[in-house]
């Protein structure tokens, strides 16, 4: 015999084996970084989600303990409501289309 073809007699089993397993593994290893790509967008989504109703939280409960605070009340009543203290004018800018 040869020795190119002693070689792939001894040790082509061994090639054909590790060409398979290549074969398997790096098509898994893609499936594998999209997946973790995909969570760790999910993941970013879901701490910006976070961070955002913290902020909503914390302001719903700074409201909800000034509410017996009268200049928190006239505040309201100003920005929400459009109610004017007494003493002062409203004044009404309409816009034409």
């Amino acid at each position: 015999m040869r020795k190119g073809s002693e070689f792939f007699y001894r040790y082509g089993s061994v090639l054909v084996f590790g060409s398979l397993c290549l074969a398997v593994y790096y098509p898994a290893m893609q499936k594998k970084t999209q997946t973790y790509l995909q969570l760790k967008s999910k993941v970013l989504e879901l701490e910006t989600l976070r961070e955002e109703t913290i902020v909503h939280r914390d302001d719903l409960l700074l409201q909800i303990q000034s509410q017996n605070d009268p200049e928190w009340i006239e505040m309201v009543l100003k920005t929400r409501l459009g109610v004017v203290p007494e003493g002062q004018r409203k004044v009404y800018f309409h816009q034409d289309e």
